[in-house]
């Protein structure tokens, strides 16, 4: 297996994917087929999922010279400690040297001779977790922000509360939260402001989603202009950051919360 980024933005976004995901899991399994590399994870808490979608196109070189996925696990915070080290004019490489090796090889280099070469290699581990299958759908209300945006939003809310109250129809799109002891923030998107907007005809929803858990999912606003919101009635929300070009994304769902 061997994996290489030699553009400077792509080998940033691709450090940038695990800085933070010590924040939902400390270990992943990573699979590599011939098309794309996968990441599907679940929080401790089992209350969200996060998917990585980088197509085989999305690198500079990508060899898989096996007929079957290869699956490694890998922990999450090590990963990034190594990916932390590049700097900005290193080309990052990623090998597997032997289908049954227990490290993964990973190789920071750069033509200028300022910038010192990097070699490390990081321990491999079994991660007994099963790929959840999660059906495409249609989605009942669908809008897509700068990401930006929405992740100061996200901020000014978790002051007022701990719940994002969702109501969404032809007319408006709102958010609010509120506690006893700080009071209430709302704001309402007026729907011409966002960058596409689709909801069924006729269609009110009324959802609640933790801010917490989205304080956390827009900690990976910088790496893509826009989010994508998908929601439906009694369904986790989807959330998805376009990564660029050939699909690659990072997508996030979100159990609602249920009133007892």
């Amino acid at each position: 297996m061997d994996l290489q980024l030699h553009q400077s933005q792509k080998a940033d976004i691709f450090t940038g994917l695990f800085q933070h995901i010590k924040l939902f899991t400390e270990h992943i399994n990573v699979s590599f087929n011939r098309e794309k590399m996968f990441i599907q994870a679940m929080d401790n808490s089992h209350v969200s999922i996060f998917e990585i979608y980088l197509p085989g196109s999305w690198f500079d070189v990508y060899n898989i010279d096996v007929e079957e996925a290869i699956t490694i696990g890998i922990h999450s915070g090590n990963l990034f400690k190594v990916l932390h080290a590049r700097d900005k004019l290193h080309q990052i490489r990623i090998q597997l040297l032997d289908e049954g090796d227990d490290t993964l090889q990973i190789d920071m280099t750069s033509d200028n001779t300022e910038i010192f070469n990097r070699h490390f290699q990081i321990p491999l581990m079994d991660i007994d977790s099963e790929t959840l299958n999660i059906p495409e759908m249609e989605y009942q209300a669908e809008f897509t922000i700068p990401s930006s945006t929405f992740a100061t939003l996200i901020d000014q809310l978790k002051m007022f509360g701990d719940t994002m109250n969702v109501e969404c129809s032809e007319e408006k799109i709102q958010l609010c939260s509120e506690s006893q002891d700080t009071g209430k923030m709302m704001v309402e998107i007026p729907i011409d402001d966002v960058l596409s907007f689709a909801i069924e005809e006729d269609r009110e929803l009324n959802l609640s989603f933790s801010l917490s858990y989205l304080h956390n999912i827009c900690a990976y606003s910088k790496l893509a202009k826009t989010v994508e919101l998908c929601m439906s009635e009694n369904y986790p929300i989807r959330l998805v950051y376009s990564l660029g070009e050939d699909d690659a994304k990072f997508v996030f769902y979100l159990a609602p919360k249920i009133d007892d």
